[in-house]
């Protein structure tokens, strides 16, 4: 599943969102899910490997590669 299809899914938008890299581990960004349409286009479009519900109204997604 693609990022942006992820985020398109969640219905609460003051969710706060951390998004990682699966290989290296380093945190991309952090921000609301209502923010998302500020994203990349090449972040948007890459693969959530796995997903956490880290706090009440925070969730953790690693990221995989770019994927069509």
């Amino acid at each position: 599943m693609k990022l942006v299809d992820f985020l398109e899914a969640l219905t609460t938008t003051n969710v706060q969102v951390t998004l990682t890299d699966l290989d290296t581990g380093a945190e991309i960004v952090s921000l609301k899910v209502a923010g998302f349409s500020s994203l990349d286009d090449t972040i948007e479009s890459r693969q959530v490997m796995q997903w956490s519900i880290t706090s009440a109204t925070a969730i953790k997604v690693v990221l995989g590669d770019v994927i069509s």
